[in-house]
């Protein structure tokens, strides 16, 4: 299918050459060469020396499926489309000639093959591309349709620009690690419709088909980055507003905090809520939930002795440990002595008001 895009506008006239995109993907200069054919090689006379021949300039044999019509104006000098793997988490196999990306767990709030899927969804949901095919036990998707409206080049003294419609669809698998903290992605350009609809995929070159796949997957991974930078803005606010916390018990049942939030939040929002209560974090373990620190009371100001305020808490200036641990959608914190004992419910309660407040407080600074 064929546009016409008619400008009206104030137009200086400059006669230039003009190269389309096709026009600059080919070597310049002339194909002379293509019409070359191997000499004989010399005849020495009987009784002569032959000479010494270079090797320098001979080209090695074609490879048995190498394609052998990639010379002349067929053959493009344009480097194929890299893989960006600019999001954490990911990167690409060294000498890998596939349009493929491999992503490490960064975020263990679900699992990484639905993180991954729901990306690719959300990237054809907003880029209006359909899904004809969704395999999740396989793990196997392929698009609908992707329509791309290219520019035709034309004459210089022509005031329009012809457009084509060109159709695509691709192809995406996922390979996942046995322990489902790795997974590869692969994008494959399995169909090719040119401006008359016809299926041209077999006529489509090496070069032109790795751009195509790059171009796609490279697009997937920007939407993945995109998720992350967004969960990672939500989750920040999440922590700035702060989590209400009430007196419970832990899996133990020892006398704890229970924090209304995920584990993965209470951690840092309670680095900053120990800071302020006036301990020193020694020596942490976020994979245990471990926290070594001491307790050295909070640095008053000197008005504040003036005002009768007093921030201390009534416990002795000694070394602490506290234990976190989730549960469900809620985080128990237990504080215990340099030797592991919790704190029995009388030692809890001397300390539970200003935790309460500084872990719910707004204004917290992070």
């Amino acid at each position: 299918m064929k546009y016409k895009a008619v400008g009206l506008s104030l137009v200086v006239f400059t006669i230039v050459g003009c190269a389309g995109k096709a026009e600059r993907e080919l070597a310049s200069g002339s194909y002379k060469y293509l019409e070359a054919s191997q000499h004989k090689s010399m005849d020495v006379p009987e009784g002569l020396d032959s000479p010494n021949y270079s090797q320098r300039f001979i080209l090695p044999e074609l490879g048995e499926n190498a394609p052998t019509d990639l010379k002349g104006k067929k053959l493009k000098v344009i480097p194929p489309t890299l893989i960006l793997p600019l999001v954490t988490g990911t990167r690409v196999e060294e000498g890998s000639g596939e349009a493929k990306v491999l992503f490490e767990q960064v975020d263990d709030s679900e699992p990484l093959q639905k993180t991954v899927w729901d990306t690719v969804l959300d990237y054809l949901e907003k880029s209006n591309v359909g899904v004809e095919k969704f395999d999740k036990d396989n793990n196997i998707l392929i698009t609908n349709w992707v329509t791309e409206v290219r520019e035709v080049p034309t004459s210089w003294y022509d005031f329009t620009d012809d457009f084509i419609s060109l159709n695509k669809k691709f192809k995406f698998t996922m390979e996942l690690a046995p322990h489902g903290r790795a997974a590869s992605l692969k994008t494959e350009l399995i169909d090719y419709l040119d401006e008359n609809g016809r299926s041209v995929i077999e006529q489509v070159d090496l070069i032109s088909k790795r751009t195509n796949e790059s171009n796609f997957l490279n697009s997937v991974i920007i939407e993945y980055d995109f998720g992350i930078r967004l969960a990672n803005t939500q989750r920040i606010a999440t922590i700035r507003r702060g989590f209400s916390s009430e007196m419970g018990f832990n899996s133990d049942g020892n006398p704890a905090f229970m924090v209304d939030a995920v584990y993965e939040n209470t951690w840092p929002r309670l680095l900053l809520v120990l800071r302020k209560m006036g301990f020193d974090v020694k020596d942490l373990d976020q994979s245990t939930g471990l926290l070594f620190v001491q307790y050295n009371g909070v640095e008053s100001s000197w008005w504040s002795g003036l005002l009768g305020g007093n921030d201390e808490l009534d416990i002795e200036k000694d070394e602490y440990r506290l234990k976190l641990e989730g549960i469900g959608e809620k985080t128990t914190v237990t504080f215990m002595d340099n030797e592991s004992k919790p704190f029995d419910a009388k030692q809890i309660v001397k300390i539970f008001a200003p935790f309460k407040d500084y872990m719910g407080n707004e204004d917290l600074d992070i």
